[in-house]
């Protein structure tokens, strides 16, 4: 009965890191990021990062000790397929009925906007 508490009391974690480890956070646990892949572009706890790291063994990851290294990835990653080809830093996150196309909000004011 108790590792169902422990369990359940990892994933449901108030603690709030600097970086919290993107693997985990996809799964609703709430780890704290030890490494940074440059590569990856992600954050990786000590155990996501063994993973990591026998998959993809010449990626270049950096440690805490590198912390000023590691890049400041938005709050929501955006996969190269939800990326807006024409402004490449926007998620693709808006659909035009009239252009039956994807779109960015850049896109929407500027070529969806009904005018």
């Amino acid at each position: 009965m108790a590792s169902t508490f422990n369990s359940s009391l990892y994933k449901a974690s108030d603690l709030i890191h600097d970086f919290t480890c993107s693997p985990c956070e996809e799964d609703g646990l709430n780890s704290e990021a030890q490494y940074f892949c440059v590569d990856c572009s992600r954050y990786y706890c000590s155990r996501c990062e063994s993973k990591h790291g026998g998959l993809f063994k010449r990626h270049k990851v950096l440690d805490r000790k590198d912390v000023k290294k590691w890049v400041a990835v938005p709050e929501t990653v955006v996969d190269e397929l939800e990326r807006c080809e024409r402004h490449p830093g926007k998620a693709v996150e808006l659909f035009c009925g009239d252009h039956q196309q994807l779109c960015c909000n850049i896109c929407v004011s500027v070529d969806h906007s009904g005018k």
